[in-house]
């Protein structure tokens, strides 16, 4: 089964190599690497040059994760479809684990696993202390650990690209909704960086009324149907 790995990026310079190697280097090796260049205004489109003949690389204005990530399944050719973020990284057994589970089993389930996350090396030792890092492994329901079959996502429909924050949030709000079978693996196969500018951890009054918006949307919805 061919993944389709998706990776939006918007000036993610810093960390974009680690992130990208750590795909070319799964040890399943049916798979295809989409890159959205979300109008990153750094050396981004300079770093995607080096993996040109790796990768595939979709250049589009800034239209935030939401958009990219879209625009990466619309170019995608795989039956599988997975998500990276610029500033994370998968350990190498990933896709091969996350593959077998979900042929073990006929609905072809949402298959999440556990992740872990790091303080990122770069930060002094003040930047770090002012950040929530916890060691133990957590369950990751997030986009970065999720393996899915392609009729799932055409199912439940495209993220959502109104707002820059809390797209994977409305999507497996929808994909409940549906009643979309889901697995959680026991290995912690995402190392997610924690740095100062990870997206979820801005805290500026715009991400938190998105996030809150897309909570209300949804639960509204869900009113509605019931």
């Amino acid at each position: 089964m061919l993944v389709s790995v998706l990776l939006s990026v918007y000036n993610g310079e810093k960390y974009l190599r680690e992130a990208i190697d750590s795909v070319l280097t799964q040890t399943y090796t049916s798979r295809e690497l989409l890159v959205v260049n979300d109008g990153s205004t750094d050396k981004t489109a300079e770093i995607l040059g080096e993996y040109e003949k790796y990768i595939t690389v979709i250049h589009q204005k800034n239209k935030g994760l939401g958009a990219g990530r879209n625009a990466g399944i619309a170019h995608a050719k795989g039956e599988l479809y997975a998500f990276i973020d610029a500033d994370d990284v998968w350990e190498k057994e990933k896709l091969r684990l996350q593959v077998d589970a979900i042929r073990s089993h006929s609905s072809y389930p949402l298959c999440f696993t556990f992740c872990q996350q790091f303080l990122c090396p770069t930060l002094s030792k003040e930047e770090a202390e002012k950040l929530v890092c916890p060691t133990e492994k957590q369950p990751g329901f997030i986009a970065g650990t999720l393996l899915m079959h392609k009729t799932h996502w055409e199912n439940v429909g495209p993220f959502f690209e109104e707002n820059r924050v809390g797209e994977f949030i409305d999507w497996y709000m929808r994909a409940q909704a549906v009643e979309i079978p889901h697995i959680l693996l026991p290995e912690p196969l995402l190392k997610r960086r924690i740095h100062k500018t990870n997206m979820g951890r801005q805290k500026n009054a715009y991400d938190r009324s998105s996030y809150l918006k897309v909570l209300h949307e949804n639960l509204t919805k869900r009113r509605t149907v019931s």
